[in-house]
């Protein structure tokens, strides 16, 4: 089997690295199609193992191409047709990591060599494209529509998905068929599980990511401090860089020394790993999340998790594994954080099984997919 990946966001998360090198152990031939960014350049040598060999990247993108989406879309396709020979009949199948920036691209080599493609939906494709870029929703009605299959991350993003308004008006249209499967763990935290805390009065809080808007780590801050009052000895400990909002919250921990400790960012799997065992809660309001693979991170090292309501995990875990909430209500954070403090015993995080995010398994997933809409293909 060979199969062309497109992925705009190889360099940005090691999702994809994972899943590829998985693939190639399970013998997969494979393609990787990159629209370069300028920022990513110096990323590329970072690929683990043989992933070099498979990955072709474009020319750079330019700051026009974020704007207008069509044009960005003919000159990454007339790049690609320039770079893989498509003609040659030796894809069987295109897998294309967004709806939007790499369906598009999908959609194009269908209608012109007759690849069947499969699309993985992100959070970006319902909280942005579907929501604001009205320009090329009917792009996107022939993207989804003429797709093998679509894959969402977690249960959330395809409740949003099928509730969004766009989609819905879809509804006389053949839609493809649809499956969740989620993203994996780096295999130091499935080696490195810990059992539940035992402890009768939590007061570590922590947050591990970026400072941005969209992490929403202000409002974290402020819901924090109005419980500081109701507990003794409350600590939030954050973890990360970057972000329109890290000003700010050096500025909260510089005037909150003791109670707001701004860490910086940590990239080592073990100094990682102490800093989850030395907190008792992880706490990330997201207003928008694809899946979150931290909140799992988390809940491996015995943390229960604050986290968004339709967002990321939401509806991932029947266990009960902590408390959600609306993000853009500090008044609803807050009641968050104090469930947490006040339920912490009642927690099932030692009932969780974690073999559903190996990556091993998950590769194995997509080849019984791949393999599946071949058959169908035929």
């Amino acid at each position: 089997m060979k199969c062309l990946h497109i992925c705009n966001d190889l360099m940005g998360s090691k999702v994809h690295e994972n899943l590829y090198g998985n693939l190639a152990n399970l013998h997969v031939e494979q393609k990787i199609y990159y629209p370069l960014r300028k920022h990513a350049i110096k990323k590329m040598g970072t690929l683990k193992g043989d992933l070099n060999n498979f990955v072709v990247t474009s020319q750079l993108l330019n700051n026009s191409h974020r704007v207008f989406f069509r044009k960005k879309i003919n000159f990454l396709y007339d790049d690609l047709k320039s770079k893989i020979n498509l003609k040659s009949n030796d894809f069987d199948l295109v897998h294309a990591t967004t709806l939007f920036s790499d369906g598009a691209i999908a959609f194009k080599i269908w209608q012109d060599y007759k690849i069947p493609y499969i699309i993985t939906v992100r959070g970006t494709d319902v909280n942005l494209f579907m929501k604001y870029r009205y320009d090329i929703h009917s792009l996107g009605k022939d993207i989804i529509t003429n797709a093998k299959q679509l894959i969402f991350i977690s249960k959330a993003l395809e409740h949003n998905f099928n509730q969004n308004s766009y989609i819905r008006s879809l509804g006389q249209f053949i839609l493809p068929n649809k499956e969740i499967i989620p993203n994996g763990l780096d295999p130091y935290w499935m080696q490195n599980i810990v059992n539940k805390k035992n402890i009768t009065k939590p007061r570590n809080f922590l947050y591990i990511g970026k400072f941005n808007s969209n992490k929403n780590v202000v409002r974290l801050i402020k819901a924090f401090l109005k419980i500081t009052n109701k507990y003794e000895h409350l600590q939030l400990n954050l973890v990360g860089s970057g972000g329109s909002q890290e000003k700010e919250v050096k500025k909260f921990s510089e005037k909150h020394k003791g109670t707001i400790n701004f860490h910086g960012p940590i990239y080592d799997k073990k100094e990682l790993q102490k800093m989850y065992r030395a907190n008792h809660i992880f706490a990330m309001t997201s207003i928008g999340e694809t899946f979150g693979l931290v909140y799992v991170e988390a809940l491996t090292q015995g943390l229960p998790i604050l986290f968004t309501e339709n967002q990321g995990i939401y509806g991932t875990f029947k266990e009960y594994v902590g408390e959600s909430v609306n993000p853009k209500s500090i008044s609803s954070i807050a009641d968050g954080l104090e469930k947490l403090i006040n339920n912490y015993s009642k927690y099932e995080i030692d009932k969780i099984d974690f073999s559903k995010f190996t990556w091993e398994g998950i590769s194995k997933t997509y080849l019984k997919l791949y393999k599946n809409i071949l058959k169908e293909n035929k």
